[in-house]
């Protein structure tokens, strides 16, 4: 996917990644002010229609004045200069990634954003960040289960209450 070439081609200062929804330009904040998807631009909000008139109007109107130009690029393979080692994590996976830059706000080669708490060059503290995500996830699930089992269980003494309130009324009326 061509995140950097869109970003060179369109002269962009604001970070541009790339996520599920495809090419994100925005800020820290908002990630996905303009989006391009399939080689489209699919949206752009957050007070950039009302106000054309800044970088992002000027990107918005550039890639609408030349969709194919937009296609092309976001089609190109990125090709860079330099390829430092990064590594983050995923579920119980330790990734290693490619990029030009280390830290926020850059980017990996496949266009995912350096989060200082999930991205670094030391292999071992990633691992060790994995571990205490793994661990949090676990508790974290551990008390959702315990509590899923309480309410299950007033639910089933709710249910037989229940039941015996209608046993007890059919009961009334002869039906018993």
């Amino acid at each position: 996917m061509g995140w950097k070439a869109v970003r060179d081609h369109y002269r962009i200062d604001h970070i541009v990644q790339v996520t599920s929804d495809g090419i994100c330009i925005g800020s820290p904040y908002v990630h996905d002010i303009i989006v391009v998807k399939d080689g489209k631009r699919v949206h752009s909000d957050y007070g950039v229609r009302r106000n054309l008139n800044g970088e992002l109007g000027r990107i918005v109107k550039e890639m609408d004045a030349d969709a194919p130009k937009l296609a092309e690029l976001a089609a190109t393979e990125d090709t860079f200069e330099r390829s430092i080692p990064v590594y983050t994590y995923e579920g119980g996976s330790i990734l290693e990634k490619q990029c030009e830059e280390l830290g926020y706000p850059n980017v990996t080669h496949d266009g995912l954003i350096q989060y200082e708490n999930t991205f670094s060059p030391d292999a071992g503290l990633v691992l060790t960040w994995a571990i205490d995500s793994a661990k949090a996830g676990v508790e974290w699930r551990r008390e959702a289960v315990t509590h899923a089992e309480q309410m299950l269980a007033d639910a089933k003494v709710s249910l037989a209450q229940r039941e015996e309130d209608l046993r007890q009324l059919l009961h009334q009326r002869g039906e018993g």
